[in-house]
């Protein structure tokens, strides 16, 4: 059996600006400038310490870089923006290569809900990424935002799983090369203690997903070129092997 240790404060808080500060003895430098949204979240910080940790240089978009530098450390380029505010966003695209968004709604009603910030906030990435030839637009949404068939009783209660589904279809439509990532439930597990099972739209299975694994998967979107053009719906899955995800992730098909 396989036991799912939990994080400890330290881990998800404060002791992850040791790990974004010290980039692996041996990574590849890759210099590709990535622009991180969402970057100090509890998703998004696992995105960024993977790809300091593969030799990338990161800009973490926050709309408070000070305390953003003082909490994480230097070893991220913090930048000031508002994804709700696209004229925000025009200089800090300067030099970016790729843009991966981890963008989660705090609200239900007022300036965070789900359609300020997981739709139209990811379409004012998507219009810039789109101006400025971004290579890449990595986007977080759900494992069944996507589908054509969603269920009327289940986006009325959910209604983030309505405007997730609406920034997949921008993002697919929009001509900007993409990978569209959609997790099971998110958990603080620790993660590498399950294998990672990569669900068609026609098989889709409810399941959990370490938040680190689902920051492994997004950063290895940017550096795999295989993962160009197709949505990883994803969960953790105890009967496949650990390390065999970045295989699997090559047999997915494009998106139609």
């Amino acid at each position: 059996m396989i036991t799912r240790r939990r994080f400890s404060k330290t881990a998800l808080g404060f002791g992850l600006a040791t790990i974004w500060a010290a980039p692996r003895r041996g990574a590849a430098q890759v210099r590709e400038r990535i622009l991180v949204a969402g970057a100090t979240g509890r998703t998004g910080r696992f995105v960024v310490s993977d790809l300091i940790k593969s030799g990338h240089a990161v800009r973490g978009l926050t709309r408070n870089p000070d305390k953003a530098r003082e909490k994480y450390g230097d070893a991220v380029e913090w930048v000031s923006g508002d994804v709700r505010d696209r004229s925000s966003l025009v200089p800090i695209y300067q030099g970016v290569d790729r843009v991966i968004s981890v963008l989660g709604a705090t609200q239900r009603t007022g300036d965070n809900t789900p359609e300020e910030v997981e739709f139209r906030g990811n379409v004012n990435l998507i219009d810039q990424a789109r101006i400025d030839g971004v290579r890449q637009v990595v986007m977080i949404t759900s494992l069944s935002a996507g589908r054509v068939d969603i269920d009327p009783t289940l986006a009325t209660r959910f209604t983030g799983m309505v405007w997730k589904n609406k920034a997949e279809h921008y993002l697919r439509e929009s001509r900007v090369p993409y990978t569209i990532v959609g997790p099971g439930g998110l958990r603080d597990y620790e993660p590498n203690l399950q294998g990672i099972w990569f669900q068609s739209e026609d098989q889709i299975k409810v399941g959990t997903i370490a938040r680190a694994d689902v920051g492994a998967v997004m950063a290895e979107a940017v550096r795999n070129r295989s993962a160009l053009n197709k949505t990883l719906r994803i969960i953790n899955d105890p009967d496949l092997p650990v390390d065999g995800w970045k295989e699997a992730m090559a047999n997915v098909p494009v998106d139609a």
